[in-house]
């Protein structure tokens, strides 16, 4: 199965759903019949005007129909229920508050809706000198309603931006004898001053997971009660990144037993 398969493998086209950008590369695309709102962080007139320079095909780009300022997705949607489907591709990542995205999503999901999302494997791309997160890390954010990352994580994210060879994402298996850092500590200060003294919002990846460190996560977080999506299915890393469909506990995977999990993902570091 190629990504687009493993991300569809559980949805059905003439259902409706929700796609959260970048709508320039949509998993399931208006013009290839999906019955399919698209959110995104700009109109599509803006996002034509930001990739006007760059390699992004801009006939891809679609009708925005939610521009999502970071307000509750419920909120900026409308309705709760609506959707038998989320996808989002390459997004947990930036996000300040995964899990008020995990809730904000369970609202917007019919009872047996899914939420199938396309997740970077730290191990394989820019995030390699970066240790996974953890639940606590997570549950901080939460519990502090983050919406601004961390000058901190501005730091790390800039002083930590590793590239193997030429190539800022790669594959299993690859050689590591080229990785190498791509910043400077002094342009990471500059990022962090520019955090400290702005309430800009700086896009970067807060959050760092492997496939069984993202299992563990959702495990405690299901344990806690905090969210009702689990596991439906999921595909190993291939390429950068990892499948992983999550349900409102329906027809959901068992639960591995915490210490697998936790060992899993210790070996999944060790042997990266």
């Amino acid at each position: 199965m190629n990504r687009i398969e493993k991300a569809l493998c559980k949805i059905n086209r003439s259902d409706l759903g929700l796609e959260i950008g970048p709508c320039h590369s949509g998993i399931a695309p208006k013009r290839d019949g999906f019955n399919v709102d698209i959110l995104d962080h700009a109109s599509k007139e803006d996002l034509l005007i930001k990739y006007k320079n760059s390699s992004v095909n801009l006939q891809n780009i679609e009708n925005v129909d939610y521009i999502w300022n970071g307000q509750p997705l419920s909120e900026l949607i409308g309705t709760l229920g609506k959707y038998d489907y989320i996808i989002a591709s390459h997004v947990i990542e930036h996000i300040t508050d995964p899990i008020s995205f995990f809730i904000e999503c369970e609202k917007l999901l019919k009872p047996d809706g899914i939420l199938s999302l396309i997740v970077p494997d730290k191990r394989y791309h820019f995030d390699y000198f970066r240790w996974p997160s953890s639940t606590g890390d997570v549950l901080d954010a939460y519990i502090n309603k983050k919406i601004r990352h961390s000058p901190g994580t501005v730091f790390d994210f800039c002083a930590n931006f590793a590239r193997m060879g030429e190539n800022t994402a790669w594959s299993k298996g690859d050689s590591y004898e080229n990785v190498s850092f791509i910043h400077n500590v002094e342009l990471a200060h500059k990022l962090l001053i520019r955090a400290q003294e702005s309430d800009e919002y700086l896009d970067v990846h807060s959050w760092r997971f492997t496939p069984s460190s993202f299992k563990l996560i959702l495990h405690d977080l299901n344990k806690l009660g905090i969210i009702k999506l689990s596991e439906i299915c999921s595909f190993d890393t291939a390429g950068c990144e990892f499948h992983i469909t999550l349900g409102k506990h329906t027809n959901a995977v068992q639960a591995e037993d915490r210490l697998i999990l936790a060992k899993a993902a210790m070996n999944e570091m060790i042997n990266q």
